[in-house]
C-alpha cells in the first residue's frame, strides 16, 4: 500500500517564510516511509543544484522554512516516498514570501493553477463562531471568466491565532456559512449566476450534505444571461423568519441585478426548496429620489436589516461610478416583514462613505449598527487598501471611526491598484470585532483579485466609538 494521493491543503507565505499542510487520501505502510520537500526560486527554471531539499518522517502533516527572501516567486514541491520509491507526488505550488497584517488563514499565487477549474484568487470570506468555541472560516477561488465553483472551509480552535483545512465544496461559490437549528449551513451559488443552493453539515464543517436549489439558475457559467447573485452578506433573524439579500440579473446586461430577498420560517426545514419565499425583484429606477445622475448605476449585495423601530430593509451597496456623486451613497429597499412575498418598495438613498465594496451590517448588544467599508481618500473611487471601522446609532447617518488597515499613508511600496482589504465579514462578541477579509498583498494579481483571506481581531472597539470620528 502507498502513500496514496497527496494534497496540499494549506500554503502560507510569510515573512521570509513558508508554512505548509498535507493531507493523504490513503494510510500507508508504517515503515519506511517519508516525504521529501524541495524549494526553488521560479526563476531558476526547476530544481537543480539551486533548490533546498528536506526529508520530513510519514507521520508529519505540516512544514515550515525561513531564510527566504520576500518578492521573490518560489517553486514548492512535495512527493511521498517508500523505501526510496517515489510513491506519490502533489502537484507543485507557487507562492511569494511577504509580511502581511493579521494572521493568513489562506493562499493562492496568481500564477498557481491548482485550483484554476475555479480560479486562481481568494474571494469571498465568510466568518462564523460555532457554539462549541471553534470559528469557522470559508472562501471561494474566483478568476474572471473562471469556472467560480469551489469553497474551502478552514478551521481554528484557538480564537484564529492558528488555523487548519477542514473541507472543501463543490460546485459552491460565494459561500456564507451560518448558524441554523443547530447545524452548520452554507448558502451560495453553484457557480456565478448558477443556481441558489443551500448546503447543511451535520459534523460542524467537516462534510456537506448535497445542495438544496432555492433558485434555479445556470448548470454551466453564464455571464451572458441573468441569473441569481449573492455574496457573503448576514442571514438575519427577524418576525420569525431567517432572511438573507439576493440579486438577480448579470453584469453583462443594461439592467445589470435586480434586489431581492428570501425567507423562511424559522421552525421550517430550510432544506426544503418550498419552504422559502422570494420577494419579486425590484429593478433600479434612475428616477429613485435622491438617485445619483449619468453613469450606469447599480445596486448589488443588500444586507438585510432591522431597523431601530423594528422594520426591515434591504440595505444595498450603491455603484456609483462615474455618476454624480460618484462615491458616498446606499439604497434602501422597505421590506415587508409580516408579508414575505410582497415586492420591495424603495425607501430612501442616504449618505455612506465606503459603498463601491461590499460590506456587512451588524447590530451590537447597544442598539448600533457596525461595518467595515473601504473609505477612500484619493480621486481613484475603486481604493481598497484602507479598511475602516463605521458606525451609525440609526442607520441612516453613518460615521468612520477607525482604519483597522490603511496601507495607503503606510508607506507600503505596492500602490494602491495591487492592495486590498475587502469584502469583509465580520461578527461582535465580548466588545472584540472578529473579521476576515479578501487581501491582495505581496505579489497579487491585482487590487481586486486577491491572494490571500486574512484574519483579524480588533479588541474593545467600543473606544472608538465616543471620541473624534475622523479616521486615524
Amino acid at each position: 500500500m502507498g502513500f496514496g494521493r497527496l494534497n496540499i491543503r494549506r500554503l502560507i507565505p510569510g515573512d521570509g517564510t513558508i508554512h505548509m499542510e498535507w493531507e493523504h487520501k490513503r494510510e500507508y505502510v508504517r515503515e519506511g516511509g517519508e516525504f521529501l520537500i524541495q524549494i526553488w526560486e521560479l526563476a531558476s527554471g526547476g530544481p537543480g543544484g539551486g533548490s533546498w531539499i528536506y526529508r520530513v518522517p510519514q507521520d508529519v502533516r505540516s512544514f515550515d522554512a525561513g531564510n527566504l527572501c520576500n518578492g521573490i516567486d518560489y517553486v514548492i514541491s512535495l512527493s511521498g516516498y517508500q523505501r526510496n520509491v517515489k510513491v506519490a507526488q502533489a502537484s507543485a505550488r507557487l507562492f511569494r514570501p511577504c509580511p502581511a497584517p493579521g494572521v493568513t488563514v489562506a493562499y493562492c499565487h496568481p500564477e498557481d493553477y491548482t485550483f484554476n477549474s475555479s480560479g486562481r484568487s481568494t474571494c469571498s470570506p465568510s466568518l462564523l463562531r460555532l457554539p462549541n468555541g471553534r470559528l469557522l472560516a470559508s472562501h471561494d477561488f474566483y478568476w474572471s471568466r473562471g469556472g467560480q465553483n469551489l469553497s474551502h472551509v478552514y478551521c481554528s480552535d484557538d480564537d484564529g491565532a492558528t488555523w487548519h483545512f477542514l473541507s472543501e465544496i463543490h460546485p459552491c461559490f460565494w459561500p456564507k456559512t451560518f448558524w441554523h437549528q443547530g447545524k452548520v449551513h452554507m448558502l451560495g451559488c453553484a457557480t456565478e449566476y448558477g443556481s441558489l443552493e443551500l448546503f447543511r453539515s451535520d459534523d460542524l464543517g467537516r462534510t456537506w450534505s448535497a445542495p438544496a436549489a432555492l433558485l434555479e439558475g445556470h448548470e454551466e457559467k453564464r455571464p451572458d444571461l441573468p441569473g441569481p447573485h449573492r455574496n457573503p452578506t448576514p442571514l438575519t433573524v427577524h418576525n420569525g423568519r431567517l432572511w438573507g439579500a439576493v440579486e438577480f440579473g448579470t453584469w453583462e446586461i443594461p439592467t445589470k441585478l435586480d434586489a431581492g430577498v428570501i425567507s423562511v420560517p424559522l421552525e421550517a426545514d430550510p432544506m426544503i426548496p418550498a419552504n422559502w419565499t422570494v420577494t419579486p425583484f425590484a429593478r433600479y429606477n434612475p428616477d429613485y429620489p435622491g438617485a445619483v445622475k449619468g453613469g450606469d448605476p447599480a445596486h448589488l449585495e443588500g444586507n438585510i436589516v432591522v431597523t431601530p423601530d423594528g422594520g426591515l430593509v434591504n440595505f444595498m451597496r450603491y455603484q456609483t461610478n462615474g455618476a454624480d456623486p460618484d462615491y458616498g451613497k446606499a439604497l434602501l429597499y422597505r421590506v415587508d416583514k409580516d408579508n414575505p412575498g410582497a415586492p420591495l418598495e424603495f425607501d430612501r438613498i442616504i449618505d455612506f462613505p465606503g459603498n463601491l465594496s461590499k460590506f456587512n451590517i451588524i447590530r451590537d448588544d447597544e442598539g448600533r449598527y457596525i461595518t467595515l467599508v473601504n473609505r477612500v481618500n484619493i480621486p481613484w473611487r475603486s481604493q481598497r487598501n484602507i479598511l475602516s471601522l463605521s458606525v451609525s446609532e440609526d442607520l441612516y447617518h453613518w460615521r468612520i471611526v477607525k482604519d483597522l488597515l490603511n496601507y495607503q499613508e503606510n508607506g507600503w511600496p505596492e500602490g494602491y491598484k495591487q492592495v486590498g482589504f475587502q469584502y469583509a465579514d465580520l461578527f461582535l462578541e465580548k466588545g472584540d470585532i472578529y473579521c476576515l477579509s479578501r487581501t491582495a498583498i505581496g505579489g497579487a494579481h491585482n487590487f481586486h483579485d486577491a491572494n490571500r483571506i486574512t484574519f483579524h481581531k480588533l479588541e474593545n472597539y467600543r473606544r472608538f466609538l465616543h471620541g473624534d470620528s475622523s479616521a486615524s
